[in-house]
């Protein structure tokens, strides 16, 4: 039967329906409409049933129009393409007919009734396409704490769902959750670390194609106190000068993102009665980045420099390095030892002598140097009080004219009569570490207390000289000020002490 044709029936059907039973005709949708809207983008199947007989025929209207003359699906329908978007097909002798419409849009929502010529309109059912929100997320916001961080952003119209979801910078994988509203408080976070995140509205019909995430990044506060300061120096114009410059590095606070909020510099001459007017030396509040600090000194003694890095969190924590250095008491710089220059030789026509084997007398040295020339020069050694509950570094520097690898320097400990324990020993037990350079070996103790003082020694093998520092903890005198305490001096051992409180 032709379109034509179709059409006629339909059209005299109108005036010979006058007793119709319009309840004969049936409709049904495929998925049901019963759970609501239809997700866009399905196929659904609106299907008509009746009592078959002659010159029944179906048509369907959408809305008060047959779908064989809707503006939008007449072509389409009127191809009778089983691929095509709209497919009608009915079955007269069956009584049942359908109209199939694929990836359905909001373009689609309408009344569908079934009609049946000699009947007329029947059964009726209206389609609800749910679409997925038509924009993304806007306004995402993070509000960091230590370890958790806050996200909030607006509400997007047609969105029931909130995809959220944090990583850690640089890093793969996203840890999310669904949520209703337009706030979400993810915690278990990091200190001090930078973290992604991400939101994306949807309804049951998903998300829309070409909508991307909303995305912002945060970092989480930092509740660490900060690190001391690194290569603590002290540098004076002249000789004996009380005029006198620090400078440090923050390297180490960089490299972990830790903050300061400011840096203390301060300065202590040992041995003065507490308040005593001619040695006030005010301390300096100095700013984050401040990496050098100049004091005016008040004449001739020994002075403690510290250099404190403060933060909100630095309270109770020592996060202190101290530098000890000496003003003497002359004015005049020491004169050197005068040398006599060498005569000046006169050419001579002489014939050139041969290196005789006769032996060359050699200078006289303070120690063997031994049978592989390793060994380690020393002055006197005298004790060295650091305050308590500091950190002291040790450094023993080889000769100048000794061969030997500072990693062949060796250091060990002994408290007190207890038996002495070697490098090894010191380290395993955290009393303290040690390190290498060019020139030297350096044994930083970790912790100036009861358990740490005594006498270090070190040495380059069994031929070598065997150089002994004392530690012990500086007391208060009973005036309040620090008790006076002595560096030990040597010829080509360098022991420097940095204390950090």
């Amino acid at each position: 039967m032709t379109q034509v044709m179709h059409h006629v029936i339909l059209f005299l059907s109108a005036f010979s329906c006058v007793f119709c039973n319009t309840d004969d005709i049936g409709i049904s949708v495929t998925p049901s409409l019963d759970a609501g809207p239809i997700n866009w983008k399905q196929t659904i199947t609106i299907t008509c049933t009746w009592t078959p007989g002659k010159f029944k025929f179906a048509d369907i209207l959408v809305g008060a129009e047959s779908i064989f003359n809707h503006p939008v699906y007449a072509d389409i329908v009127n191809l009778e393409d089983p691929e095509a978007r709209l497919y009608f097909t009915q079955d007269p002798d069956v009584g049942t007919a359908e109209l199939i419409i694929k990836d359905i849009t909001k373009e689609d929502e309408s009344q569908y009734t079934c009609s049946v010529s000699r009947i007329g309109p029947g059964g009726s059912v209206t389609l609800e396409v749910l679409e997925p929100p038509t924009a993304g997320v806007t306004g995402l916001t993070a509000t960091p704490d230590f370890t958790s961080v806050h996200l909030t952003w607006e509400a997007v119209e047609g969105a029931t769902n909130y995809n959220v979801a944090w990583r850690a910078a640089g890093t793969e994988a996203w840890t999310d959750v669904d949520v209703a509203g337009t706030e979400h408080t993810f915690e278990g976070l990091n200190v001090a670390s930078d973290y992604e995140a991400k939101a994306t509205a949807s309804n049951p019909a998903g998300i829309r194609d070409g909508i991307e995430p909303a995305e912002t990044t945060f970092t989480t506060k930092d509740n660490r106190p900060p690190h001391p300061v690194g290569g603590l120096n002290v540098h004076e114009a002249d000789y004996n000068a009380t005029t006198i410059t620090l400078s440090w590095e923050l390297q180490d606070n960089i490299d972990e993102n830790r903050i300061i909020t400011g840096i203390t510099a301060a300065a202590v001459k040992e041995g003065a009665a507490e308040g005593d007017p001619a040695v006030v030396i005010d301390p300096q509040e100095l700013g984050a980045d401040a990496t050098s600090v100049t004091f005016e000194l008040p004449g001739a003694g020994d002075y403690v420099f510290t250099i404190t890095t403060n933060n909100d969190f630095s309270a109770g924590v020592e996060t202190s390095m101290t530098e000890i250095h000496t003003v003497k008491e002359t004015t005049d710089p020491p004169t050197p030892e005068p040398t006599t220059p060498e005569p000046t030789k006169k050419p001579t026509t002489e014939p050139k002598k041969e290196p005789t084997t006769a032996a060359k007398e050699e200078p006289e040295v303070e120690i063997d140097i031994g049978d592989g020339g390793e060994t380690i020069v020393c002055g006197d050694t005298r004790a060295i009080q650091p305050l308590p509950n500091t950190q002291a570094i040790l450094k023993c520097t080889k000769h100048d004219d000794s061969a030997i690898n500072p990693a062949d320097i060796v250091w060990s400990f002994q408290a007190g009569d207890a038996d002495a324990v070697e490098q090894t020993q010191i380290i395993a037990s955290e009393i303290g570490e040690v390190a290498n350079d060019n020139e030297s070996s350096i044994l930083k103790i970790k912790n100036v207390d009861a358990n740490s003082v005594g006498t270090y020694s070190c040495s380059a093998g069994e031929n070598s000289t065997t150089c002994t520092y004392t530690v012990s903890v500086t007391t208060t005198d009973s005036t309040g000020g620090v008790a006076h305490f002595a560096l030990s001096g040597f010829l080509s051992l360098a022991i420097l002490l940095i204390a950090l409180f």
